[in-house]
């Protein structure tokens, strides 16, 4: 760590912004909020304490009701939504019946997600005074999920949105949230915003937030240490012993994610069209390690595809260098020094990461070694965009390592349909599994909720016993930097970093 240029970018990217009251919560991201496009841009809005969602995914795995009072299946295809009493915008406009299906028609209109997900046919109608029912058309076994999801259906007020065209800056000061916190200034440094007194669950603890954009790891440490900033998102974890080491600069973890770091295997071309050279790396892999050494405790060991907290998780993966090497052994990879050989060819391949997760080096560097361990030579490439160059055709590459879940919000059908299902946009590697893309097709249709475990741990097997494909790392835990004011912020799941109660230390 260089300090003098260090200090330097700090001071260059805070310098917007001055040092704000004790009252304000002072937050900085790598993430740059880019205006209040609410379709486009909009779903930052509920991360920083402004917008809100009529459902909430909580930490154990369970959906329940935030703007929403509840939520109810009546029958496949039909579900009521009863809203809840008493919430206004912060413009002061009463959340009524006529301004949640206004939202919803808008992202429905606007928001590529929201049309992924929801489909034309659906429709939703005012059936009471707070009272809305859903019609899918088909069933919809995951609906908790996307009204969840904050990309997906913000409830906003429409009537100013639509008045401001593509005007998106006369948005800033106009209320168009229901959250504790209104956003009155927006720029390409920073997010300002403060407190809404009316919030329906009461009085907003804190004045306001300031919220920087500081794309530079090293200068959000910075920013925490010399107390610029109370809680800094997204730190590189490998730094672990190094946050442990400053002064003023904690490591604040909460609960285990539904996501992490995954493996995903080329398996239409080189090494990885084998099935038993996949099983093998899937072997090799320390899993426990590469959680509480290589990333110092900050994530949790994987034992399987999702998190093990969701009722339908298999525990099926283990780490066993014998089986490993007996696999490759009985393939006819012969063992010649560090490396393996058959027919006059090396067993070699390809790690595939990419610089804004600075945790991939860490990572695939222990997945080097793993691998030599077994005999299979492994070079490192990084890329600019993982997506773009594992689609492309010229990009050679056998792993690649990314970041995202397997079940964001609850819903296994999104990552499901787009990495594993034959023709999924992001299946990079080629793979077509008859029996999985039928079980993806019934999980998307399927409401019963046994029979839908039974299929996700039919997949899960699949991926591992039969023919492996994509396998997480590690998994996740939500994380932040924080101050020694602010040890005890625990950081939320499906990014909801700021609430109307978050606070510093009592």
């Amino acid at each position: 760590m260089k300090p003098r240029p260090l200090a330097l970018a700090a001071a260059l990217t805070l310098a917007a912004l001055p040092a704000s009251a004790d009252r304000i919560i002072d937050m900085a991201t790598s993430f740059q909020i880019r205006s209040m496009d609410p379709a486009n841009q909009g779903f930052w809005m509920q991360e920083f304490g402004q917008g809100e969602l009529l459902m909430k995914f909580q930490p154990d795995g369970t959906i329940t009701p935030w703007l929403a009072e509840s939520l109810e299946r009546t029958d496949d295809t039909t579900w009521i939504i009863t809203i809840r009493d008493g919430v206004t915008f912060q413009n002061g406009k009463v959340m009524d019946v006529p301004a949640v299906l206004a939202a919803i028609e808008y992202h429905r209109e606007r928001n590529s997600g929201t049309q992924a997900q929801v489909p034309a046919e659906a429709t939703f109608t005012q059936t009471g005074t707070r009272e809305i029912t859903v019609r899918t058309g088909v069933p919809m076994p995951e609906l908790p999920s996307i009204l969840a999801h904050e990309n997906r259906l913000m409830i906003i007020d429409v009537e100013p949105v639509l008045a401001a065209g593509e005007d998106f800056e006369a948005l800033e000061g106009a209320g168009i949230h229901t959250g504790p916190f209104k956003l009155v200034d927006l720029d390409e440094q920073r997010m300002i915003a403060e407190r809404h007194e009316g919030y329906w669950r009461g009085m907003p603890t804190m004045e306001g937030v300031h919220l920087r954009f500081v794309s530079d790891a090293n200068a959000r440490i910075l920013a925490v240490q010399n107390g610029e900033v109370d809680i800094a998102l997204y730190p590189p974890i490998s730094a672990g012993p190094v946050f442990a080491a400053t002064p003023n600069v904690n490591l604040a973890l909460g609960a285990p994610s539904t996501g992490g770091f995954l493996g995903i295997m080329n398996v239409s071309d080189g090494a990885f069209e084998e099935v038993a050279v996949r099983k093998a790396v899937m072997l090799a892999v320390a899993y426990a390690e590469l959680a509480n050494e290589v990333f110092h405790g900050a994530k949790i060991p994987a034992t399987g595809l999702y998190n093990p907290r969701f009722p339908w998780a298999v525990e099926n993966y283990r780490h066993d260098v014998d089986a490993a090497n007996t696999l490759l052994d009985d393939a006819g990879w012969v063992r010649d020094g560090d490396t393996r050989m058959r027919d006059g060819e090396t067993l070699s391949v390809t790690l595939l990461i990419y610089p804004p997760q600075p945790d991939l080096v860490p990572l695939s560097n222990a997945m080097q070694s793993y691998l030599r361990e077994i005999g299979i030579e492994a070079d490192i490439s990084s890329v600019d965009n993982i997506n773009e160059a594992a689609g492309n055709a010229l990009v050679p590459w056998d792993l690649a390592l990314v970041a995202t879940g397997t079940a964001t919000v609850g819903s296994v059908s999104g990552f499901l349909n787009r990495y594993v299902a034959c023709k999924g946009d992001r299946n990079h590697g080629g793979y077509c599994n008859e029996r999985v893309n039928k079980l993806i097709e019934a999980l998307d249709v399927t409401m019963n909720e046994e029979t839908r475990y039974e299929m996700l741990r039919e997949i899960q097997a699949i991926l591992v016993e039969e023919d492996p494909y994509v396998f997480n790392a590690t998994i996740l835990i939500e994380r932040a930097l924080v101050t020694d004011a602010w040890s005890d912020y625990v950081p939320a799941v499906a990014w909801n970093r700021i609430k109307w109660d978050t606070a510093p230390n009592e």
